[in-house]
């Protein structure tokens, strides 16, 4: 058994090449743990895995964070498997899905985020559907000292709410009740200090107001910052074929996918690694 790891860009991600029955192997779950705290993605090219040792594989890298409101009782969900797809018939699922296509971070909604996202391409998309990564640790590091310091303190509201309004120019009452119900208004500091000693931000489309500022102003500051993090320096953009797998350091990042259609066939299984940094 072996693997070799390469790094795709100078600042995030790299590819693992291994075969999918070897991962399971002593170590190298591990292994692969050290290397998405170095490089914060990891990108697996065409290793077609199976669901059960994709599932296997999500549990012997860590605790493994069931989302009910992803349930589809789908073969895959009966693994605990999510089934991202465009072909689904509830409407709460499909903003699931759909927010996607914005800049995120997964879990906002926690005060303990998942630690990793495992994404395994089951069909490729045949336009669009592309899933790109930001580093927020790099944005960060990049940032002038006097610049970290004005945001050092401040505070921001998240909320599904503010992903439904990039979505539906007239949201209805019933669509705020919704998605209250999944993330209500949580507040979170905007600056995350983590235990390794490295510094995330708490932007993206779920960032939602600034608390004791006002709203326009808040909104520009949210969105001059998510502007900056996503900016082609701290970016890797990843073009799916059938069998990859891509996992990523959610506590530092942010991801969305490229727009794509139910047409286009896309359809990705997912498993998330509970998290253990409480963001303060």
């Amino acid at each position: 058994m072996s693997f070799v790891i390469e790094p795709i860009t100078a600042g995030l991600g790299a590819s693992v090449h291994v075969r999918a029955e070897d991962v399971l192997a002593p170590g190298v779950p591990e292994k692969m743990l050290e290397a998405l705290n170095r490089y914060n993605v990891l990108v697996f090219p065409q290793v077609n895995m199976d669901d059960d040792i994709f599932a296997a594989f999500t549990a012997a890298m860590g605790d493994q964070h069931h989302l009910s409101v992803t349930a589809d009782n789908s073969a895959a969900s009966d693994k605990g498997i999510y089934r991202i797809a465009l072909d689904k018939d509830d409407k709460t699922q499909l903003d699931y899905v759909k927010g996607n296509d914005y800049w995120h971070m997964d879990g906002t909604v926690y005060d303990t985020p998942g630690k990793a996202t495992l994404l395994k391409c089951e069909s490729p998309p045949s336009t669009g559907g592309d899933t790109e990564f930001a580093s927020l640790f790099a944005a960060w590091d990049a940032m002038p000292d006097d610049r970290k310091r004005e945001l050092e303190g401040q505070r921001v509201i998240h909320c599904l709410a503010a992903v439904g309004r990039l979505m539906y120019v007239h949201p209805s009452e019933a669509d705020y009740a919704r998605w209250h119900s999944v993330f209500p208004p949580t507040e979170h500091p905007l600056v995350w200090h983590q235990k390794d000693g490295r510094t995330s931000l708490l932007i993206g489309s779920t960032a939602d107001t600034m608390v004791g500022m006002e709203r326009k102003a808040g909104r520009a500051l949210l969105d001059g910052l998510l502007d900056w993090a996503t900016s082609a320096p701290f970016t890797y953009r990843h073009r799916w074929q059938r069998g990859d797998l891509v996992i990523f350091n959610n506590p530092g990042l942010l991801h969305r996918s490229h727009p794509y259609t139910e047409a286009a066939g896309r359809v990705m299984h997912r498993t998330t690694l509970k998290g253990h940094e409480v963001i303060a």
